[in-house]
């Protein structure tokens, strides 16, 4: 299918977890829900996906790579930040691929540079973000590839004419922190290539947690964006915090009483997609224990 494979939440309401270089080149992003994803892709290869397994995988992967460099943080089932300063770079990298492909059917996406946001896009646009080529690369390189900001930030700054990362870099950082409160003036710093965050072996312990009201009697599509906003709002204060591998809750409250139920779920990962994936999965575990009528509370939460 050229390579266009992309993984689905198993169950309703179906949606995107995450898709191959292939796919995601073609429109393809993680919460699309499926159906667009098909009418995009109509050839592509769909695979539901298998958390057990992807959990049981990256944790034989996690603590190898921490063997071959103990400051490596986990970003998510299958994407890890490892500090190589220390080694030589192209020796390092030869390791970490030769000692890793028998354990995984396929090779690494490596992406190298000075620091965390560069490799990150590194990997996922498969070109190198190192010396005099960084601003050059920044400049070409579309907005839909910002890690860690919001989807809505990125309608903003199109309606600005702003079309690359690199773009937002060359705006006024006083105009950004206006016109983005708290996160203007860090988003033209990762615009210029700049990232101060370093590499976090484990996470720093803190709960955060965002709430809302909702109805069971809303539409299944009306509960996804629920879910959706609360997991893409925790997504954004972990990816500023540096933070990497949680417990994540889900507390709802309703009937007339107080009534709160809470099923546990380990995710080692900050991406707004995963997160949306286990408030799902615990959402579908306690709709019997919730009243059929009238607003509830939920409350989703990070430790």
């Amino acid at each position: 299918a050229g390579g266009w494979v992309v993984i689905h939440f198993p169950d309703e309401p179906c949606f995107v977890v995450t898709q191959s270089s292939a796919a995601r080149d073609c429109g393809v992003r993680p919460q699309m829900p499926i159906a667009q994803a098909r009418d995009i892709l109509p050839d592509g290869e769909y695979v539901p996906a298998d958390f057990q397994g992807y959990t049981k995988i990256s944790g034989e992967l996690t603590a190898r790579l921490r063997e071959l460099c103990p400051f490596t943080e986990q970003l998510n089932f299958y994407e890890w930040f490892c500090d190589i300063s220390e080694y030589a770079e192209e020796e390092m990298l030869g390791e970490i691929q030769g000692k890793l492909r028998h354990k995984i059917p396929f090779d690494l996406s490596l992406g190298v540079s000075e620091n965390k946001f560069l490799a990150k896009l590194g990997t996922e646009t498969g070109k190198p973000f190192q010396g005099s080529g960084i601003r050059r690369g920044l400049r070409e390189t579309p907005l839909e590839h910002f890690w860690g900001i919001p989807k809505k930030f990125i309608g903003e700054f199109k309606k600005m004419g702003i079309e690359t990362i690199g773009e937002v870099g060359g705006l006024d950082p006083n105009l950004l922190e206006k016109k983005f409160p708290n996160a203007g003036r860090r988003m033209a710093q990762l615009g210029r290539g700049e990232d101060d965050h370093e590499v976090q072996p484990f996470s720093k312990p803190e709960k955060i947690s965002r709430s809302g009201m909702i109805r069971l009697t809303d539409s299944d599509a009306a509960k996804r964006k629920f879910l959706a906003r609360l997991a893409g709002d925790l997504s954004e204060q972990l990816i500023k915090g540096g933070h990497a591998g949680f417990a994540l809750h889900l507390d709802i409250t309703g009937g007339g009483q107080r009534v709160t139920n809470r099923y546990r779920f380990l995710l080692p990962t900050v991406r707004s997609s995963s997160l949306l994936v286990g408030a799902t999965s615990m959402f579908k575990k306690m709709r019997e224990f919730l009243p059929p009528e009238g607003p509830i509370e939920v409350n989703l939460s990070v430790n």
